[in-house]
């Protein structure tokens, strides 16, 4: 008699599925943005992947409205300019 396997075949074959529609809702949920909103979240993506590589301010005001600026000092290659 043998052990049952851990991930069995199916198991594997349905979260692979599950990611694949996961991806395929999130790039069209990223479509439906204005493309400064996306700019903003590869932005902050790119702060959280690479905190070396960039600066983040904070600053709150008085009336709770809050700014985060974030700034790289490395400078974008050319096919990545917005």
């Amino acid at each position: 008699m043998s052990l049952p396997e851990e991930n069995p075949p199916l198991s594997h074959l349905v979260q692979e599925e599950m990611m694949n529609r996961a991806s395929q809702n999130l790039v069209h949920c990223l479509a439906q943005f204005p493309p400064i909103v996306r700019l903003r979240l590869l932005a902050f993506m790119h702060l959280v992947e690479y905190p070396d590589t960039m600066r983040a301010s904070l600053e709150v005001t008085p009336s709770g409205s809050m700014r985060l600026t974030l700034d790289t000092e490395i400078a974008p290659d050319t096919a990545h300019r917005h």
